[in-house]
């Protein structure tokens, strides 16, 4: 696709968002019933622990999100079962499970408050003219001294293709597409252009097929309807018991922590009419991803992840603990829109995409 047509193809999807409720999103991975795999028991798993918003001596905020059951739940899981949100007088009402599609929208109408994206959803949704900011980072990629099952995504191809390296795929197509599940923009095809960048391959042989989930994409993968599959943490341990051959993970980008970058977000609105809930939401969300990347937590934040979204997990995402908007982890996702002409260039900068109003450097 030439890189005029990619500009107005994504900036018209957006447009539709804001206008028509129609959207575009990404889930780190989605669980969805009918695909072999089965969500969450219920809405009162997240409220089991018992911890109560109206005895933290703070005044209470309701906040409504959608349910993620999926493997961007772990903040959320432990926020709720540690007690941090009940810490901050955050009441959470989770409003039930959506498609990708209608995460933004459903942010955009009031039915929801906040959900999570990565930065090039952001900036994309706020090109199309969404009114949002993000307000606090939330995943990143750990760095090298941290176990790789906790990279933020991880690229198999099936056996059955005779080949154990990317550069051995590249010279078996011998210059046909390489189809990668992805949806433009969305941290699957991020990773991807960049890994194919940083080790000498051309991103413009790949042909990105969109999946409502990992767990499609790996079926697909395994009726060789795609060539690579890209999947998340929890993912990682399925892929490898299917026998799937590594090619490339996050740490093949050449972005360091950047290639994880998360934003929890609201709407422009709801902050200048609520900042204190926002505030102790973000307090509330850094408490309890300090408490993730403890490694003396590892094992109970994998095990109440798992037991929440239904399907066995053998590591979570990364997540940040420092304090505001380090530039180096927002930039190279607005560069990369720049790169494939989703954006021109400084149409938007990283302070068109936040606000540090609640999480200050």
């Amino acid at each position: 696709m030439a890189t005029s047509k990619k500009k107005w193809v994504i900036i018209s999807v957006v447009a539709l968002v804001v206008v028509g409720g129609i959207g575009v999103g990404s889930y780190f991975g989605q669980t969805k019933k009918g695909i072999g795999i089965q969500g969450a028991a219920g809405l009162s798993n997240l409220k089991s622990a018992g911890f109560d918003p109206a005895k933290s001596g703070k005044k209470v905020y309701t906040i409504k999100t959608d349910t993620k059951v999926n493997c961007s739940s772990t903040p959320w899981v432990i926020a709720e079962k540690e007690g941090f949100f009940a810490e901050e007088g955050i009441n959470v009402e989770y409003t039930g499970e959506l498609t990708t599609a209608q995460v933004l929208p459903s942010i955009l109408n009031g039915t929801n408050n906040v959900s999570s994206a990565h930065v090039n959803n952001i900036a994309t949704y706020i090109a199309g003219g969404a009114k949002i900011k993000g307000v606090t980072i939330g995943g990143v990629d750990p760095k090298p001294d941290v176990d790789d099952k906790y990279h933020h995504m991880k690229y198999y191809v099936s056996p059955k293709l005779g080949v154990k390296t990317l550069g051995e795929l590249i010279k078996k197509k011998n210059g046909a597409k390489i189809t990668i599940n992805g949806t433009v923009p969305s941290c699957t095809t991020f990773i991807a252009s960049n890994a194919f960048d940083h080790e000498g391959f051309d991103r413009n042989q790949i042909k990105y097929v969109s999946f409502e989930s990992d767990t499609a994409a790996l079926q697909a993968n395994e009726q060789g309807n795609i060539d690579i599959v890209g999947v998340h943490p929890p993912f990682y341990k399925l892929a490898k018991e299917s026998g799937l051959i590594e090619v490339f993970d996050t740490a093949d980008t050449g972005l360091g922590e950047s290639a994880g970058t998360t934003f929890y977000y609201f709407t422009d609105d709801f902050i200048k009419e609520n900042p204190d809930a926002v505030q102790h939401f973000v307090n509330a969300i850094k408490k309890a991803q300090a408490w993730i990347v403890n490694p003396a937590h590892e094992e109970e934040a994998i095990k109440l992840t798992g037991e929440y979204i239904g399907q066995p997990v053998n590591a979570v995402h990364y997540y940040y603990t420092g304090n505001g908007f380090p530039n180096k982890l927002i930039q190279p996702w607005i560069d990369d829109l720049v790169k494939n002409g989703a954006l021109k260039k400084d149409q938007l900068h990283v302070n068109d995409l936040i606000t540090t109003q609640f999480d200050k450097g």
